[in-house]
């Protein structure tokens, strides 16, 4: 178990309690800052600064089964703004058993920045089902019990065990979380982990405006079977190992329904802004489980590529 000792308390300020700690993990001497939140913002998504003290970022993450447009999407999509309510899952309109996090899907985004303690508690609510964590594209170094690997790394988390993940953000770039355990993953036990660096250390900072939160892409290969439904029925009978369909950011566009007047409808799509003028990077991941390469592209308009799981390239222009 990882303490932490508090060797400061400045004055609140901001509707945010600032405490000066010092984490005992691995010998480090590091002063980190956390801010106990007295509203609901995220003190760890905010800008990199070169030099500045790093901060521990604490989460929750609660791992159940659930359903897509379930009672608390109340009459979506024929009311497009019911999909967006709290706690509605849509999927693509066929209602399907999903693994949420947090009762949403995919789960929490994480954002932190290079140097962060990530201090995620991840409670099992799957009822008979192990579970674990995996941090994709952290290299866990000093942290080998962290990364999540189901009886490698540790024992699986069991049902109405909660398990705490406590490691140092090291690698920056787009990464992922995702259950490591069967086929959760491909049932929506995932989230975004971006670990972001100084624009001073960004050699490709000089090829994009905006870089927002909002415009992180996550893609799914999706089913109206749940993953170990489809993988039996590839391993053991004539079934294919290629997706029907695919969901961005939890929302995909397959079933039909049709309104009062007999139109056809369908779930509301996820949606990005921009402005013309202006270059914006995305930052996609692909959380499939099937064999499925993905590709991704925009309409009269050029994506040039800086950056692979995680590690910085040599710039390369997709084509239109």
């Amino acid at each position: 178990m990882v303490g932490f000792n508090v060797i400061n308390i400045n004055c609140t300020r901001n509707n945010i309690k600032i405490l000066v700690l010092i984490p005992e993990i691995d010998n480090s001497t590091e002063t980190h800052l956390e801010y106990v939140l007295l509203n609901n913002s995220n003190p760890c998504a905010r800008t990199c600064v070169q030099n500045s003290p790093p901060m521990i970022c604490r989460y929750q993450l609660k791992l159940e089964w659930y359903h897509t447009l379930s009672k608390a999407c109340y009459d979506c999509p024929f009311n497009s703004s019911d999909c967006f309510r709290p706690d509605c899952v849509p999927g693509d309109g066929y209602k399907r058993p999903v693994i949420a996090v947090n009762r949403r899907m995919p789960g929490p985004l994480i954002e932190v920045c290079q140097g962060d303690i990530i201090v995620a508690d991840v409670t099992n609510m799957l009822g008979s089902e192990g579970t674990t964590v995996h941090w994709h594209g952290q290299h866990q170094r000093n942290y080998p019990y962290m990364d999540g690997v189901p009886y490698v790394t540790q024992c699986p988390i069991l049902p109405h065990n909660t398990f705490r993940y406590t490691f140092k953000a090291e690698q920056t770039g787009t990464h992922f979380w995702h259950s490591h355990l069967g086929m959760q993953r491909a049932d929506g036990a995932f989230g975004a982990l971006i670990v972001r660096g100084p624009e001073e250390e960004d050699p490709h900072f000089q090829f994009y405006d905006y870089d927002l939160l909002s415009h992180v892409i996550m893609i799914l290969d999706w089913e109206k079977e749940t993953g170990m439904e489809k993988f039996l029925a590839h391993h053991h009978n004539n079934d294919e190992n290629k997706p029907t369909t695919i969901l961005v950011n939890g929302l995909g566009r397959f079933t039909e329904f049709y309104d009062e007047n007999n139109e056809t409808i369908y779930i509301p799509t996820a949606r990005f802004t921009v402005e013309q003028g202006y270059r914006y990077r995305f930052r996609v991941i692909n959380a499939g489980f099937l064999n499925c390469p993905i590709e991704v592209s925009v309409d009269d308009h050029t994506l040039k590529v800086i950056s692979s799981d995680g590690s910085d390239i040599v710039p390369v222009e997709g084509k239109k």
